[in-house]
């Protein structure tokens, strides 16, 4: 159609090669599986089809050996491929991409690449949140104050709040699961737009790749990017997780505070401080996720307002999802190793409990218990706590004639972490033996997950 080569500006705009090279195993996957369809519809004789597989399974093994060869006419690895197998093979190559356009072989070598990452991807969650759990199970008696606004609240366990993450971590293995299921569609056939002429078998290609089914519509199929977004809107949700646990690390690692140290395989340095441990794995994990959020907008912001049919806009999906996916392969991994060997100093954080404000909502539920309408019981207690501040005295200091006047005899014995806790043994609770219960019902999840 065209009368001369393009402009070398254009032909530098247009090349992928640079990024796209990391579809190449699954390209080379995808055409063996086209190479089956082809002889299925009668295009290719047997031997002709043996001699292709034969050829792209070498491709194959040179791109895993790092030696396929590529050179700067290559727009992308799609034609470096196809390019090669026809060099190799002569006219029987060029018979290769019949009834296939590089639209639909683009998007099928990306869902294999995605899913393929989203395992991966999977499995780091699950070995986070059962070192989480791990963890939390050592740590069910460990008292310490947890926080509402930033400011202490009440009395939980380390254990109880070790596995808030974790619980949080399972919904990600599940949204990952959900995705990848919706993932699992293989465009090959669809064409340029409209299919083809050619009594190809979608089906039978989806079964050989491993897909749990063909397209639907090949406009769709060809289109269609929902998986790309929504693959990075779920690491979103996964990278604000893992953001917010190592902003635990983070705080409770300070020296102010003292409650944890992190090994010193995963603190580092000063450039100029010598004293310093700094927890940068923490920070670092804290910050990537506003790295993968930037990748889910350049997506969404990509594919809004583009109309049905494949446009070389979409070939800016990519780069996003290989971000997104190998950020969460390093974070993953450091952030378990963190969990699984920082240090946890219970004394100072039963120390924290000393604090009279943890027991507030005890002494109100105590009330409530005696009788008293809780919002009274509210007052009351807020209304003694005013009362003491002012008097620069705590509640420990009560005598028992004023908890009496209080309403509250046994007052004294509610400022106790552990009653504090094991007052609360319902599901769900901080108490050491609902941690255990938790616990236990994780595993079954996460051992669910990995065999499932």
């Amino acid at each position: 159609r065209f009368s001369a080569a393009p402009a070398p500006e254009a032909h530098a705009l247009g090349r992928s090669l640079a990024f796209d090279v990391r579809l190449a195993a699954q390209d080379v996957e995808a055409s063996i599986a086209h190479v089956g369809a082809l002889r299925g519809a009668g295009l290719l004789e047997p031997d002709e089809a043996a001699a292709l597989e034969d050829a792209l399974a070498r491709i194959g093994e040179e791109v895993a050996g790092g030696t396929f060869p590529v050179n700067e006419d290559d727009e992308d690895i799609h034609s470096a491929i196809e390019r090669v197998v026809t060099e190799r093979t002569g006219a029987l190559g060029a018979k290769l991409h019949a009834g296939r356009s590089r639209n639909d072989l683009v998007v099928t070598d990306l869902r294999l690449w995605m899913l393929a990452a989203g395992r991966g991807v999977g499995e780091g969650i699950r070995l986070l949140a059962v070192t989480l759990v791990d963890r939390a199970r050592s740590t069910a008696e460990i008292v310490l104050p947890g926080a509402t606004h930033g400011r202490p609240a009440q009395v939980v366990t380390l254990g109880h709040h070790l596995l808030a993450h974790a619980w949080a971590l399972s919904r990600d293995l599940e949204r990952f699961a959900a995705w990848s299921d919706r993932t699992s569609t293989s465009a090959l056939g669809a064409g340029a737009l409209a299919t083809s002429t050619l009594d190809l078998d979608p089906s039978a290609t989806a079964g050989r790749l491993g897909f749990e089914r063909a397209f639907a519509n090949s406009i769709d199929a060809v289109s269609d990017r929902d998986f790309v977004q929504e693959f990075l809107g779920v690491a979103t949700i996964l990278g604000s997780h893992l953001s917010r646990f190592a902003a635990d690390l983070v705080r409770w690692t300070d020296p102010a505070l003292g409650w944890a140290e992190l090994d010193e395989a995963f603190a580092t340095g000063s450039s100029m401080m010598p004293q310093k441990r700094n927890p940068d794995t923490a920070e670092l994990a804290r910050g990537k996720a506003a790295r993968i959020a930037g990748d889910l907008v350049a997506v969404t912001a990509l594919l809004q307002g583009l109309p049905l049919g494949y446009h070389r806009d979409l070939q800016e999906d990519k780069e996003p999802v290989f971000d997104a996916a190998d950020t969460l392969l390093l974070v993953l991994p450091a952030l378990t190793g963190a969990t699984r060997t920082v240090r946890f100093d219970a004394d100072a954080m039963r120390a924290a409990c000393e604090d009279d404000g943890l027991y507030a909502t005890d002494l109100a539920e105590a009330l409530v218990r005696a009788g008293v309408p809780f919002r009274d019981a509210h007052r009351r207690t807020g209304e003694l706590l005013r009362r003491l501040d002012a008097e620069d005295r705590s509640l420990r200091e009560l005598r028992p004639d004023e908890w009496d006047a209080v309403g509250l005899p046994e007052g004294a014995s509610l400022l106790d972490p552990d009653r504090s806790v094991a007052a609360r043994g319902g599901p769900g609770g901080p108490s050491p033996g609902s941690v255990v219960s938790q616990a236990d019902a994780l595993d079954a999840v996460l051992r669910s997950d990995a065999t499932g």
